[in-house]
């Protein structure tokens, strides 16, 4: 499906664009083979088969608060039916009832403040979820382009060997278990290199592969998911280049606005490359099949 760029957008609509680009996301893993999607008034789902709880999931959630329980045990029931080992329960402004993590929590979901203790130490997040962020394509800080070390390449993924190469760095960058850093190798490899949906890109110091990114279009604008640098490679600059180039590629494909969700360490680099805090918070809630 063609996806329109945003053009003069207003600051709610950018804030709601932060959800929209994830929801699209979501409904590009399910052009995958072998993908299910449900999207319903009251609540969506998605499940596709790479092992990494990105590829199922339950959002855009409108329900009223007496309805919540049968809900969540209908969705978990959805999931089970599949024999899905986990999945993701996302939750952000336009989520309704507005406590809803409390009743996932009650259900035996897992927070992502604990989800980061448990499973991924490198990804830093806090009980109120990931701060979203804006940017204005036009006025970027396209001078930290030329602050990354001499040496320093970025390429799109484009075979086999460069897409483990992406894997190595979110392994070693964000501290990932190895099967939810493969599930975007499983997913390149179902979809063909040449056909994702995303374009990923691995930045290389002097050939060695150090960060990466992954640029997604839609819901009217760009976003970066998957921004990696190992620790031996950070505060040189990379991160900054590696988020920033695709981002202006999309710029060059006709998209005026960016969005993204941080962590909360990572909101000062971004802003340093043109991106803004906008009053939205992410979260997500890890449902594991035990």
């Amino acid at each position: 499906m063609k996806d329109t760029p945003l053009i003069n957008a207003t600051p709610e609509q950018l804030a709601d664009a932060v959800e929209e680009n994830l929801f699209a996301l979501f409904r590009a893993m399910a052009t995958l083979p072998g993908s299910e999607i449900v999207e319903t008034e009251t609540i969506s789902r998605h499940l596709a088969s790479p092992s990494n709880p990105m590829f199922k999931g339950a959002w855009q959630t409108r329900l009223t608060p007496g309805g919540l329980d049968a809900a969540i045990d209908e969705t978990i029931a959805w999931f089970n039916a599949r024999n899905a080992p986990f999945f993701f329960w996302w939750t952000g402004p336009g989520t309704e009832p507005k406590n809803i993590g409390e009743q996932l929590m009650a259900h035996g979901l897992i927070s992502m403040e604990e989800q980061q203790q448990q499973l991924a130490p490198g990804l830093k997040s806090t009980e109120s979820g990931a701060p979203g962020m804006v940017a204005d394509l036009r006025q970027m800080n396209e001078a930290v382009l030329t602050q990354a070390p001499s040496g320093f390449t970025i390429d799109e993924v484009g075979d086999e060997t460069a897409l483990h190469e992406f894997k190595r760095v979110l392994i070693e960058g964000y501290e990932l278990p190895d099967r939810m850093a493969h599930g975007w190798v499983e997913a390149a490899l179902r979809a063909g290199i040449a056909n994702m949906p995303w374009k990923m890109y691995v930045g290389r110091l002097n050939g060695e592969p150090v960060a990466t990114n992954m640029l997604f279009n839609g819901g009217g604008v760009a976003s970066v998911y998957a921004v990696a640098t190992v620790p031996a490679a950070r505060g040189k600059g990379i991160g900054g280049a590696i988020t920033l180039k695709p981002l202006l590629e999309a710029r060059d494909l006709g998209y005026r606005y960016a969005v993204l969700f941080s962590s909360d360490m990572g909101v000062h680099a971004y802003e340093r490359i043109g991106f803004r805090l906008c009053d939205v918070r992410i979260n997500r809630f890890l449902w594991r099949n035990t």
